[in-house]
């Protein structure tokens, strides 16, 4: 409710008063007051209206390591090609490409302990049973022998989800292949959301979590992040994932 002018209703009480002849119960009924004969008319109050409330923008968030959107080469992840695949910016997107039924990944230059990693997957190509693997390796390092340690948080071309413990390039299961219907299968995009926090792993699948495990008290504690692509068909050695909108936080 608006306030009236208090120096508006203190004239309008004056005249009220000098017009004697006027009794109380004759004042006109309702909701707007009406000028007594004889006097001036004053003007009516300008009515002043609020502005109206605006939202608070919205801010940004500041946990932001990096991110990328692969518009143009991309100065994080690398770029290689050899004889089981390869990996780099194409086109506006991160391709990894597996030619030999082997894991593929291309990997960052920074390193990380506690991260959270979210990207867009689409399986562009794979064996005609979609029986192929894409997945975010987080704190991965590298021995002597050039094989690797991490975690390979991962879904499949035919919806399946699965938490890997790698430990000089062989895998150990956290959280086995485990069905989905969260998952869209085929060429249709998923959106991942990595998290490797002290101890606690956890795979989110287009917005809702799917599996969580505990890290080995002997596992990495650091180390850089990773795309990677497989075909589990020997026959059909070949799968292309597309990875793009990638944004590394902190927890």
């Amino acid at each position: 409710m608006k306030k009236r002018n208090q120096v508006v209703i203190g004239l309008i009480a004056a005249i009220i008063m000098l017009a004697c002849a006027c009794p109380v119960s004759g004042l006109p009924f309702g909701t707007e007051e009406q000028p007594t004969p004889g006097l001036p008319v004053l003007p009516p109050v300008p009515t002043i209206e609020s502005a109206p409330a605006t939202e608070a923008p919205v801010q940004p968030a500041t946990n932001v390591v990096f991110s990328d959107d692969f518009s143009s080469p991309s100065a994080e992840m690398e770029t290689y090609s050899g004889d089981g695949g390869s990996a780099g910016t194409e086109n506006g997107i991160y391709v990894i490409r597996s030619t030999a039924d082997l894991w593929q990944w291309g990997k960052s230059s920074s390193q990380f302990d506690n991260v959270i990693i979210e990207a867009d997957v689409t399986m562009t190509a794979g064996p005609t049973n979609d029986n192929a693997g894409f997945g975010i390796i987080c704190r991965l390092s590298e021995r002597e022998d050039t094989s690797i340690d991490g975690y390979m948080l991962a879904i499949s071309g035919d919806g399946y989800y699965s938490i890997r413990h790698i430990v000089s390039g062989s895998m150990t299961a956290l959280v086995d292949w485990t069905e989905s219907s969260i998952i869209n299968q085929g060429n249709a995009s998923n959106h991942l959301r990595v998290t490797c926090n002290g101890n606690d792993l956890r795979l989110e699948v287009n917005g809702q979590e799917v599996a969580s495990a505990v890290a080995p008290v002997d596992g990495p504690t650091s180390g850089t992040m990773a795309f990677a692509a497989i075909s589990f068909e020997t026959d059909q050695p070949y799968a292309e994932g597309h990875f793009d909108n990638l944004v590394v936080s902190q927890p």
